[in-house]
């Protein structure tokens, strides 16, 4: 191992962020120096980093001493100690070998590669018919080495984000838990983490179903249970307790139309206003009270998200906003206190 490399493996482990694999090996590094693990000033830290090097590289006494001679037991012999921390660096050597470059990378586990983000980062996947996968930590995804001719299909465990090259004649199948996001061409979000009983899938472009599995006779997942349809800005939370999908939007909707639209109003009905919004984004944007329609509206709400653009709106005919599902309801009196 570099000193370079040893540095950075200790700032890691200082700053905690170290892999468990990481860590384990850094603590069998202190307990050669018989030291318990602890935060230290940069001081310290240098010092220590100092001292560890040296005891690692076999030579832990920073000064010379006269020489004598000595008769010692095999096992108090300098060869023997500095046979012994070699032998600890080599195997500890290997143990980060093993867990970042074994472990960490990808792998075949039953005909199929799995790729494992064990780091704080996004790990990018290329799939093998030019699709995307940004795979969160602590992810795993699993799929074939060759995809089959009639489908496209993948096993997640965790979260990430697909960015799925279109293909009408091979749907993209992305199995995670019980349910299966089927898609031809689109970007979308599954979040399915082990020990949560919520499954959820939100689309960002595109259109993608979302529906049970249910196993065809030889254990495959072709079957279609229950389900839903998802458009951009939509999301879907499927319990795996009642199996019951519930649909929402997105917390943060983005535009799916020109990303330069304007959204400068001048004396506009609100009709109209609302339309360019559902428009932009793809939403239901619906009044409790049709005279709402007719009143005018000169803002400039362009610039900002869909949420801050509803608030100005609303603040200007002095109503409110509520997300009902899928759908946004906007309420007031109207226009009548104008005239008040």
């Amino acid at each position: 191992m570099s000193r370079i490399r040893f540095i950075i493996l200790l700032q890691k482990y200082q700053n905690g962020i170290a892999t468990e694999a990481e860590s384990i090996v850094v603590e069998n590094w202190y307990a050669l120096l018989e030291e318990e693990p602890r935060q230290l000033t940069e001081k310290q830290w240098s010092e220590l980093e100092d001292r560890l090097w040296l005891k690692l590289e076999g030579n832990a006494l920073g000064h010379s001493e006269e020489a004598k001679i000595i008769f010692l037991p095999f096992w108090q012999r300098t060869y023997f100690k500095m046979g012994l921390v070699g032998t600890i660096v080599l195997v500890l050597g290997f143990s980060i070998f093993y867990y970042q470059n074994i472990l960490t990378k990808d792998k075949f586990q039953d005909g199929f590669e799995l790729v494992i983000n064990p780091t704080e980062g996004i790990k990018s996947v290329l799939l093998e018919d030019g699709s995307r996968v940004l795979l969160n930590p602590k992810s795993e995804l699993r799929f074939p080495p060759h995809f089959a001719l009639g489908k496209r299909e993948v096993y997640l465990q965790g979260e990430a984000f697909f960015e799925i090259t279109g293909n009408p004649n091979r749907p993209f199948l992305v199995n995670a838990g019980k349910i299966t996001t089927k898609v031809l061409g689109t970007s979308f979000r599954v979040k399915a983490i082990p020990e949560n009983a919520e499954i959820e899938v939100a689309v960002a472009t595109g259109k993608v179903s979302v529906y049970e599995q249910e196993k065809d006779g030889d254990g495959s997942s072709n079957q279609h249970g229950n389900g839903v349809v998802l458009t951009p800005n939509h999301r879907v939370i499927y319990s795996e307790d009642n199996n019951l999908f519930v649909m929402k939007l997105v917390d943060n909707p983005m535009s799916i139309a020109n990303s330069n639209e304007d959204f400068s109003f001048d004396d506009t009905p609100l009709s109209e206003v609302l339309n360019r919004l559902k428009k932009a984004y793809g939403i239901d944007i619906e009044v409790d009270n049709k005279s709402l329609y007719e009143c005018p509206l000169t803002a400039d709400i362009s610039n900002k998200g869909l949420y801050a653009q509803l608030s100005l709106v609303c603040a200007a005919i002095r109503g409110n906003y509520e997300v009902k599902g899928t759908i946004i309801l906007i309420s007031g009196k109207g226009c009548d206190y104008r005239k008040n």
